[in-house]
This record gives C-alpha cells, sequence and structure tokens, in this order.
C-alpha cells in the first residue's frame, strides 16, 4: 500500500539562489519512483505517494534527486497525510484560520530541545504569538511575515532543529493534494 507524502523543501526559489524548477522536480521524483506527484506554487512544497512508511526514508531520497539532478543540498522536510491531517485538526489558534496568510506553521526537521523550548520567553514577541507542539511550531504574525520578529528569530540557534514555514493557506492546499491521488 502507498502512503501520501508531503516534502518541504527548505529555502528553494527565494532570490536567485537554490533554484528547483517545480515542472523538473516533479518529472525527477516521478522517474526516481514516487507516484501521484504533484506541487503546490514554486516555494518546494511536494506532495508524493511511496510504497514505505518511513517518512525519513522519503526525504533522503527526494534530496537525493535534487542534489543529483540539480547539485543543491536541500534539507527537505517530510509528513504523512495523516500528520498534516493532524497539523490542521490540532491547530492551536483556530481563531486566526480567517486570516490564513498571518498564521503559519514551521515544519520542524526534528523535535526540539525540551530544556531550550523551555527558556524561550513567548511574551517578548507579543502581539505575535508561538505554539510548539511536537514538531511544529505554529506562528501567528498579525502584522505580517514581513517585519515579524518571530519570523527573523534565530530558531535553529535557540531551539536545535531547522524548520521551514508556511501560511495556513498553503497548508490546506497540500492537505487538499495529499487527499487527491492514492489514500
Amino acid at each position: 500500500a502507498m502512503t501520501r507524502y508531503v516534502a518541504w523543501l527548505h529555502a528553494v526559489n527565494l532570490g536567485s539562489h537554490n533554484k528547483v524548477s517545480m515542472a523538473w522536480l516533479r518529472e525527477a521524483v516521478a522517474d526516481a519512483g514516487f507516484a501521484d506527484v504533484a506541487t503546490y506554487l514554486q516555494s518546494g512544497n511536494l506532495v508524493v505517494s511511496a510504497a514505505t512508511k518511513d517518512a525519513t526514508e522519503v526525504a533522503r531520497r527526494v534530496a537525493a534527486v535534487i542534489k543529483e539532478g540539480r547539485g543543491l543540498d536541500v534539507v527537505v522536510t517530510t509528513r504523512s497525510r495523516a500528520e498534516i491531517a493532524r497539523v490542521v485538526t490540532g491547530n492551536p489558534m483556530p481563531e486566526h484560520v480567517g486570516e490564513p496568510t498571518k498564521l503559519q506553521v514551521s515544519f520542524l526537521t526534528d523535535k526540539p530541545v525540551a530544556e531550550a523550548v523551555a527558556e524561550l520567553d513567548a511574551d517578548a514577541f507579543a502581539p505575535e504569538r508561538f505554539v510548539i507542539d511536537g514538531r511544529e511550531i505554529y506562528l501567528w504574525l498579525p502584522n505580517g511575515a514581513g517585519r515579524s520578529k518571530l519570523a527573523t528569530f534565530p530558531w535553529v540557534k535557540r531551539i536545535g532543529v531547522a524548520g521551514t514555514a508556511r501560511n495556513w493557506r498553503t497548508v490546506l492546499a497540500v492537505l487538499d493534494l495529499l487527499d487527491s491521488g492514492s489514500r
């Protein structure tokens, strides 16, 4: 049986570096044996079906395809369809879904260091808010991401893991893509 995954590519197609065409990516990962391949926007939102139950293997294989075909070392974070559904139903700030570009989710490569998370001062970012839940950080950026303190906060340095943020509209669009194709 196939499992449906999203592969979030970190920092692609921002400015002039890490250019990865989504058309090329779809073809390359299909050639590498993934099924029901789709992408959303140009910012590295890839949806695939794979025979493996190991999300880490999917991330590794997608990263290898990009390295081989484009010579780029791109960090790839994967979640299964079930995990993305949980992110949506588990949203701790449902009052903000009406402004989906200001509500973001940062998908982390791993669980953050608990001690480091405990040291973060949530009040320091008001009116912005964040909630860390497992391998996701939910971010509320009422003034948008452009001048946001949370968006520019050195998360990797502070919690020990990298993440890639997507706004709520993208998360919902990707869940739709995960629900098309094989279940």
